[in-house]
């Protein structure tokens, strides 16, 4: 299968993807929001959150074994699934500690810190993987390609 024929289905597979990735964020961003609101039901709302975090981590599982089954070469592999795991990482570090730190925190620039320095770590590792599966398999199309087209 050429790249053309590769990025039109993970462009199919993405969108779906997309819908069952929302289906989580809202809820779970809803959740934050009552987590950090609320001052007694804190711990029932972070049981909520944590079981969200739980399902989602299987839909990435899901989502990173479907992009890796287009390519051939496990060194390829490994870097979609090392991806996606980055990915899900950072969204656990934010639902987890940026809240925390809200809370916890009387200086209130250090969570706009670190939030940024999460998401410039996100931009930055996202790119230099893709590149690395560039370079391991020319005809495997990267996450940029899937979300650009």
């Amino acid at each position: 299968m050429n790249k053309h024929e590769r990025l039109k289905k993970m462009v199919i597979g993405n969108r779906k993807a997309l819908l069952v990735r929302l289906g989580f964020a809202i809820p779970v961003g809803i959740l934050l929001f009552f987590f950090l609101q609320s001052g007694t039901q804190s711990l029932l709302y972070g049981g909520l959150i944590i079981r969200g975090l739980f399902a989602y981590g299987l839909t990435v599982i899901r989502e990173s074994r479907f992009m890796s089954s287009f390519t051939e070469r496990v060194r390829a592999k490994r870097i979609i699934h090392a991806q996606y795991l980055f990915d899900y990482v950072m969204v656990v570090f934010i639902c987890f500690f940026f809240p925390l730190l809200m809370r916890l925190s009387t200086i209130s620039w250090i969570p706009f810190l670190m939030f940024s320095f999460t998401a410039l770590a996100m931009l930055f590792v996202d790119r230099l993987l893709d590149e690395k599966v560039k370079l391991i398999d020319p005809e495997q199309p990267t996450r940029r390609e899937v979300r650009g087209w």
